[in-house]
């Protein structure tokens, strides 16, 4: 049914939880306090047999018993319960139902014929589409809604980050915070019972909120579509995918949780590649990439100019871009002659631009818009290094007003540790991207710019 109904479960007006408690250990307790506390805009029942009211929220005590049918229904009761519950659902006339609980096919046998009995009361609803079950939740910060167990909501943001492991998406959530970046759509997919990866791919490619694409991938349930969706999606915007499960072991313990087999690794890799989706190998990466994709447009050249007060830095960014087929800019007569003009007589003369050790901050600034309106130009890395005279918070503050004066992506390499901790914060709140080496820097340029 690909997108059909999914509008739902992301732009609702009226939520029921179903499994409710005044309880913040469990999950039905947590999903209503976040739907509350995020700001939800709509309306919210809480659904609890045995309470008058949970939370302070007047409470019903069965689907049939709401004033109105809800867009979107959060199960949070055992997995037992929930193919009734998605029957009186479908009947009430909901059309999208998310399921949280756990002990489906991930459970063995026994969840196997539960998570059937759910896909056949769905199937007696035309058009009812749910998510999960074994899920995490969703978010849509951009409308408030935190239909999840999570710990909090991220700002708003322009990519989307789904993934099939509700912990990662967690441990995500929480890194975000720290980084103060933001998500379009935050979605742990679960089973995948009905509504799976390429759904969703085709609905967020549609979706003008969203410029960017994170998946977590451990298996995928139906290949010709994931295909073709990925391949739509990628025309136009970036796709990142982590695949865990690259080897025998590590795909049986995907299996143990999500209750799906993981295929040969080589096959995912070559699909990958025909779809337009870039491939990261490491958690370390996939942040980078999220943190590049979420603060820069990212450009489909891949020409990178390098400034940096240290020559070592910029050899090793070097090193980088050639390793994966990038291409160092090729600076311009004219470019070379204006940094002539003021940068010392020892400068590098070349790409990268090596201002010396003693450069301080106005000499960054005026350095990165020289470079930067070079029509050879794509992008700019800044990178310091703090030697004895470095003002590595200055220098900061030089670089993020000389990058508001381009429309070109500036990234930043700011190695150290106290040193430039404070020049660090400064980047990261006026949403340059900042890495901690070189390296990372250029891997997460390239893989945002080979998925543009």
């Amino acid at each position: 049914m690909a997108t059909r109904n999914l509008k739902h479960f992301f732009a609702p007006h009226r939520v029921a939880v179903i499994g409710a408690s005044d309880d913040l250990t469990k999950v039905g307790g947590t999903v209503l306090r976040n739907l509350v506390l995020g700001g939800f805009r709509g309306v919210v029942y809480p659904v609890n047999a045995r309470r008058e009211s949970v939370q302070g929220i007047a409470c019903y005590a069965n689907v049939a018993s709401l004033p109105h049918p809800p867009d979107l229904a959060v199960i949070a009761t055992p997995a037992s319960t929930v193919a009734g519950l998605v029957d009186e659902l479908g009947t009430a006339g909901t059309r999208a139902v998310l399921v949280l609980s756990a002990g489906f096919r991930e459970a063995g046998k026994e969840g196997q014929e539960l998570e059937a009995a759910v896909r056949a009361a769905a199937a007696r609803h035309d058009g009812l589409r749910i998510m999960g079950p074994n899920c995490l939740g969703l978010i849509v910060p951009g409308k408030c809604l935190n239909a999840s167990f999570a710990a909090a909501m991220p700002r708003p943001g322009r990519v989307a980050f789904l993934s099939q492991s509700g912990a990662l998406c967690t441990s995500v959530l929480d890194w975000a915070l720290e980084a103060n970046l933001g998500f379009s759509h935050f979605v742990s997919v679960g089973n995948m019972l009905d509504v799976d990866m390429a759904d969703l791919i085709d609905y967020l490619a549609a979706d003008p909120q969203t410029e960017a694409l994170i998946l977590y991938i451990e298996s995928v349930t139906d290949a010709r579509e994931f295909m073709s969706a990925a391949r739509a999606f990628s025309r136009s915007k970036p796709i990142v995918a982590y695949k865990a499960g690259r080897f025998a072991e590590s795909a049986q313990a995907a299996a143990s949780h999500t209750g799906a087999l993981a295929g040969v690794d080589a096959v995912y890799a070559a699909a990958f590649e025909r779809a337009g989706i870039v491939r990261v190998f490491d958690v370390d990466e996939m942040f980078d990439c999220a943190e590049l994709l979420a603060r820069q447009r990212v450009p489909q050249a891949a020409r990178l100019a390098i400034v940096t007060n240290a020559g070592g830095p910029g050899v090793m960014a070097t090193d980088a871009l050639m390793d994966r087929q990038g291409l160092l800019a090729t600076l311009s007569p004219q470019t070379i002659a204006q940094l002539s003009t003021f940068l010392p007589a020892y400068w590098s003369h070349n790409n990268p631009v090596d201002i010396l050790g003693d450069a301080p901050p106005a000499r960054y600034a005026q350095a990165l818009q020289t470079v930067a309106q070079d029509e050879g130009v794509d992008a700019v890395l800044v990178i310091l290094t703090p030697q004895a005279m470095t003002d590595a918070a200055g220098t900061a503050r030089a670089v993020v007003e000389a990058a508001s004066k381009t429309s070109k992506p500036v990234l930043a390499t700011w190695m150290g540790g106290p040193a430039v901790r404070a020049g660090v914060e400064i980047l990261n709140r006026a949403g340059i991207p900042t890495y901690r080496t070189p390296e990372q820097a250029v891997r997460a340029f390239l893989a945002g710019r080979s998925g543009s």
